[in-house]
């Protein structure tokens, strides 16, 4: 009986995971802009697959955060 409560614990923990994680994950909207004066921006650009627009990535050193901004929109 403890074996099927814990069985059923990590499968509803790995569901509850997977629900809230899919959504954000790290897929982020395309900025027009840089974000703000402490982003630098990276030699990494890429395609992004389901838009087909070309972005350039920006990193905030303080937080280790990332942004995408459209290619031809940074400063």
């Amino acid at each position: 009986m403890i074996g099927l409560v814990v069985w059923l614990a990590v499968i509803t923990a790995v569901v509850l995971v997977w629900f809230f994680f899919r959504q954000g994950g790290y897929k982020r909207d395309a900025l027009s802009a840089p974000p703000g004066p402490d982003w630098v921006k990276t030699e990494e650009r890429f395609v992004d697959p389901s838009s087909g627009e070309t972005l350039d990535v920006w990193f905030e050193p303080k937080s280790g955060e990332r942004a995408y901004v459209r290619a031809g929109r940074s400063v």
